[in-house]
């Protein structure tokens, strides 16, 4: 840790971060955070824990990316989708066939107009 200046115990450290001490405590005896056993108490410095704190939140988003993707969501997702598709599809057909038959009527007066009846 260095600098004593900037140790914190972890009763200092729990009010920071709103961890209880022991919690603390055993997250330095697993290499969460970084820390020093000094005449049988533990010390911190208060960027390790923020820094813990940071990566907790990072973790925490990354997680909510997997519940966004979860099978219940992604099967809504995939109804409303082909509800879209299909709707698309047929609007695309509705407006061909719409054009399809103003191009027929428009073909049936020219031939109409253009045939001169010989008698």
């Amino acid at each position: 840790m260095g600098n004593l200046k900037k140790a914190l115990s972890l009763n200092q450290a729990s009010k920071i971060s709103g961890y209880h001490p022991d919690y603390l405590s055993a997250l330095i005896r697993k290499g969460e955070i970084k820390g020093e056993k000094i005449s049988g108490s533990w010390f911190t410095t208060e960027e390790e824990i923020k820094d813990y704190i940071f990566k907790q939140k990072i973790r925490h988003k990354r997680l909510d990316i997997g519940g966004f993707l979860s099978p219940k969501r992604t099967g809504k997702v995939f109804v409303l989708t082909s509800v879209l598709f299909l709707a698309t599809i047929l609007a695309v057909i509705y407006i061909y066939g719409k054009t399809a038959q103003v191009h027929l009527e428009e073909g049936r007066k020219t031939l109409s107009t253009d045939v001169e009846v010989v008698e």
